[in-house]
Order: C-alpha cells, then sequence, then structure tokens
C-alpha cells in the first residue's frame, strides 16, 4: 500500500551517504575501465584497487546503517520499554488531531442528508472521512519497520545489478583475448566476475543481519516469526500490506488504552467522555477502511494478473506438448521436455500463490466483519450513553479484541517444498508489482 513510503529522516541521511558512496565506487570503477582500455592490465589493477576501496566505503555506509537499525531510537539508558513509550507519544500527539476531525465527520455524517445538490451529503463527508483516515494510517506507520523494508529492498537491487554484470562479463570473456596488451583479457573478465560475486556475499550478509533486527521488531508488535518464515513473508506481493496491518492493529492497543484512561479522568464529564469515546468509534472506521483497501486490491489487481499469468502458461504449455507430440528428433523432444516441467513450475507456484492471496484475503474478511459488530456497537453506543461507565467497559473490550484480530489476520506461512519453488515465486512477485 502506499502508506510505507514515508521514511525517517536519519535514515534518509544514511541512504544519501549510502549512495554518495555507491557512486564514488561506480565512478572509481569507470575511471580503472577507461585506464585498462588505455593502460592494459596495469589499468586493471588500478581499478581493482578503485574498486575495493569503493566498495569498503560502501560496507562501511551499510554497517553504519545496520548499526542504526540495531538500534533504532535507542541509547544506553534506554530500555525497550522506553523506546516503545518514546514511539508513542510520538504517535499520540500527531495523531491526537486527525482523531479529533474524524469524530467530527463522524457526527456530521450521522445528521447529513443521504444526497444533496448543494450542500454537504453523506457521501461527500465520507470522502473527507478516508481523507482524515489515509492521513492517519501514513501517521501510524512503524518508521523502523519501514526503514528495514526500504534496506532490505535496497541490497537486494545491489545483488541484482552484481548479477547483472557477471552475465556481462561472462559474455565478454568469451571474445576476449587470452592476453593482450591494451584490450582486457579472459584472465581480467574472471577477475571482475570473482570481485562481483564477493560483492554480492557482503551484500547479503548486510541483508541477514537486518532481517534479524526486522524479526525482532515484528515480535515487539506481536507477529512471531522464524527467520525462514521472514523470508517467504517478503517474498509476498502483499508482505506490507500485512506488515501494515498488524502493526496499526498493535499501535490502536496503544492508543485505546490512553483513550481509556482519558475517558475514566474525564469523571462526571460525559461530553468530554463522549468525545474520547468518539476517537476510538473512528479508529473503529479505521481497521474497516484499512482491511477494505486490502481486500479490493487483492481482488482488483493481484488475483487478475495471477490468473492472467496462469492463463498464458497454460496456453504456452498446450502449445509445447501439442510440438512435442509432433516432434520426432530426440533433441528437440528433450527441450520441450524441458520447457514442459519449467512451466509446470510455475503453473504450480502460480496456483499456490493464488492460494495464499485468496487465503489471506478471506482471512481479513473475517477480521472485517467481527470490526463491522464492534463498530455497530460502539456508534450505538456512542449515540445512547448517558455515563462514563459505560464507555469505559467497550473500550475494555475493544481494546482486548485488537489482539484476537491480529492473530486472525496473520497469514499462515509454509516453507515452500524447494528453492526453485521459492525463486520462481520471487518472480512472479516481482511481475505482479509491475
Amino acid at each position: 500500500m502506499k502508506y510505507l513510503s514515508t521514511f525517517i529522516t536519519l535514515l534518509g541521511i544514511l541512504l544519501l551517504f549510502s549512495n554518495t558512496a555507491h557512486s564514488q565506487w561506480r565512478e572509481s570503477l569507470e575511471q580503472g575501465w577507461e585506464q585498462s582500455k588505455e593502460y592494459g592490465q596495469k589499468g586493471w589493477e588500478q581499478s581493482k584497487e578503485y574498486g575495493q576501496k569503493g566498495w569498503d566505503s560502501t560496507k562501511d555506509a551499510w554497517d553504519s546503517a545496520n548499526e542504526h537499525f540495531s538500534t533504532p531510537e535507542k541509547t544506553p539508558q534506554q530500555s525497550q520499554a522506553d523506546q516503545k513509550e518514546a514511539r508513542f507519544r510520538e504517535i499520540w500527539s500527531q495523531t491526537f488531531a486527525q482523531l479529533n476531525k474524524g469524530v467530527v465527520l463522524v457526527d456530521d455524517i450521522k445528521e447529513a442528508p443521504a444526497y444533496s445538490l448543494f450542500s454537504e451529503d453523506k457521501r461527500s463527508l465520507k470522502k473527507d472521512l478516508n481523507a482524515v483516515l489515509d492521513k492517519t494510517l501514513v501517521l501510524l506507520e512503524d518508521k523502523s519497520i519501514n526503514d528495514y523494508r526500504y534496506k532490505i529492498d535496497q541490497l537486494n537491487q545491489q545483488i541484482n545489478t552484481s548479477r547483472k554484470k557477471i552475465a556481462q562479463y561472462r559474455e565478454d570473456k568469451i571474445v576476449a583475448p587470452k592476453s593482450h596488451s591494451i584490450k582486457l583479457t579472459q584472465d581480467v573478465f574472471e577477475e571482475k566476475i570473482v570481485d562481483e560475486k564477493t560483492n554480492i556475499q557482503h551484500y547479503q550478509n548486510s541483508m541477514d543481519s537486518i532481517k534479524i533486527h526486522f524479526k525482532d521488531r515484528l515480535q515487539e508488535i506481536g507477529v512471531v516469526l522464524t527467520l525462514e518464515q521472514v523470508d517467504i513473508l517478503l517474498s509476498r506481493v502483499d508482505a506490507d500490506d500485512i506488515i501494515q496491518m498488524s502493526v496499526v492493529f498493535d499501535v490502536l492497543k496503544q492508543i485505546t488504552t490512553q483513550l481509556m484512561q482519558l475517558t475514566q479522568d474525564s469523571g462526571e464529564n460525559i461530553k468530554q467522555a463522549k468525545k474520547y469515546y468518539g476517537m476510538h468509534v473512528v479508529l473503529l472506521e479505521l481497521v474497516i477502511y484499512m482491511q477494505q483497501q486490502y481486500i479490493d486490491t487483492v481482488d482488483t489487481v493481484y488475483i487478475k494478473k495471477i490468473d492472467a499469468i496462469i492463463r498464458s502458461t497454460i496456453k504456452t504449455r498446450n502449445n509445447a506438448l501439442r510440438y512435442l507430440s509432433e516432434e520426432t528428433d530426440n533433441q528437440r523432444i528433450v527441450s520441450y521436455q524441458n520447457n514442459i516441467n519449467a512451466l509446470d513450475l510455475t503453473l504450480k507456484t502460480a496456483k499456490l500463490y493464488k492460494k495464499n492471496l485468496t487465503d489471506q484475503k478471506v482471512q481479513v474478511e473475517m477480521a472485517q466483519k467481527v470490526v463491522r459488530k464492534d463498530l455497530n456497537l460502539s456508534q450505538n453506543t456512542y449515540d445512547t450513553v448517558e455515563i462514563s461507565a459505560d464507555l469505559l467497559s467497550v473500550l475494555k473490550n475493544s481494546k482486548n479484541s485488537f489482539d484476537a484480530l491480529m492473530s486472525l489476520q496473520v497469514p499462515q506461512i509454509v516453507p515452500f517444498e524447494n528453492i526453485k519453488m521459492q525463486q520462481k515465486y520471487e518472480e512472479l512477485s516481482d511481475l505482479l508489482k509491475t
């Protein structure tokens, strides 16, 4: 979803430093490449030296980022509870005004006509409420989780870039001379390949470290996964959506606790107590809105795309079977059979992907039904309550229900049958994102 686009300023500084290091590295490699064409082997050695310096600078940037990730917003004097409290204070200060706006709109929607040409009606006010919910969802994002996700994506891109370079160097090596005073030789391209493989390993090590911190942060919000399950979750096209919903439920528990305290402190001031309770109604509207966005995205985007992939794969497989039935050449028969095996893997993985998305959508729909019932009760209580004690009772039950909702929405993450299926799953995710 679009809400994971907000990043903390400190990460921006780190990424700027990291990107600058990469820019310097690339410039050094390009300089070494030009010198190698002019000066031959001596130039290549110089480019290697620059490349190593560039990698050292890049690695320092990743290490610096990892240090930040391993202790987000933490000083030696702060405990984990202190960090969580500090994060919540920041969220609360930012969301309180939006919740106030939401309460006003909820009241206005209730009194507005269903349709009007000359004044605001329920439909137009609902759009205004959705805009408030959009802003609130952005404020509820977990910046540290966003940072981890972004850095993992960046490292994956670096790995893909290195793999492309390796493929290019292998092609260049074929036509390169074994020895030459000016042109790059086969040995030079082989060394380039080795260097890129080393870079990939460094990137992978950095990513493994970040995933550990990512797993620990998920555990703090109540999503307990193994590292293997983290990899599987991150391979899904709806990973950001699932994580976002889990984060929101965790924060809403804290906000509800604060609203309970404010309601209790308001005493006999029922007008003030109802305002805080109205904020709780807005939070339930927020959950339903967030869930509906996920459901709609799965239905109108992900499932449609995966169905198109399945249809295309079946068509190609049928063609291969037809050509195979007409073929007599053994080599072509083997090639067609290999193609069919590859298409079978794609088809099997695509069907698994569709099942995973459908199962997750059903889980969210089930959770949404529970929230709608809570919202109906909360709205009815908000309209009829006359003493704050009744509000506190409903708030307490709602706080407990967020844990159940999170458990209902966290997907069942089952390991892949083999590495080939995992790789194909990741390939399909890339296709679904486009």
